[in-house]
């Protein structure tokens, strides 16, 4: 088992498989067993775990992979499951004790930078590429970032305003001007998963608050 780190060039194909089920098992087990109980949990315990779960996030392989097997060695799966746990648990509307709450922005915030990433390196690589295609990966990933920030902004639309702390509120609408960039890409698949996820932010959108001089608006 690799979990969170490169793995070892020189394993096999079905061992590499093998060790990444075994790896998705792990992060499964921490989102039924572990995340759920952190009410109960150390602060600083449940601060590495979010940081692991960032860091497992991020598509890895191997260099001396040739480029048919890279599909298959891409960690995939357990990319997707490391970035579904800090979807789940980025926001919760059940949240109920302080240190759930803190659960609840630590990965939320987490979340939101590995989105902020993603997008980033999305657009320079896709800027430096000219007319050749992304990887597939890159593709599927960004798709899913983009469907993660939709689902976000529809738990955030559904929470009293007052429930959601001020740091929160600056990432998400520091996304903005990121997603907007995103615009001129060339891949249907993301353009449809981007504006899935431009349409929500009107909902952030309002007239600005008239000021209010000596008493009178």
């Amino acid at each position: 088992m690799f979990i969170f780190s490169t793995p070892p060039d020189n394993l096999s194909i079905q061992e590499f498989q093998k060790n990444e089920s075994i790896d998705v098992e792990v992060v499964q087990l921490i989102s039924t067993e572990i995340l759920p109980y952190a009410n109960f949990i150390p602060k600083e315990f449940v601060g590495q775990i979010m940081t692991m779960l960032n860091k497992g996030s991020i598509h890895s392989q191997s260099s001396s992979f040739t480029e048919a097997e890279i599909d298959i060695r891409m960690r995939e799966e357990f990319s997707k499951v490391c970035f579904e746990t800090l979807l789940q648990f980025s926001f919760s509307n059940k949240v109920t004790t302080p240190q759930e709450g803190y659960i609840s922005r630590m990965a939320l915030s987490v979340l939101l930078k590995r989105s902020q990433d993603v997008l980033h390196r999305y657009i320079e690589d896709e800027r430096l590429s000219g007319k050749c295609p992304l990887p597939r990966q890159q593709v599927t990933e960004i798709i899913f970032v983009l469907k993660a920030v939709s689902t976000l902004i529809d738990s955030l639309k559904k929470t009293q305003p007052e429930n959601v702390d001020a740091n929160t509120w600056a990432q998400v609408i520091a996304l903005y001007p990121t997603l907007v960039e995103c615009i001129t890409c060339s891949s249907s698949e993301v353009c449809s998963a981007l504006k899935e996820a431009l349409v929500p932010f009107k909902d952030f959108m309002h007239p600005p608050a008239p000021k209010v001089q000596n008493g009178e608006s």
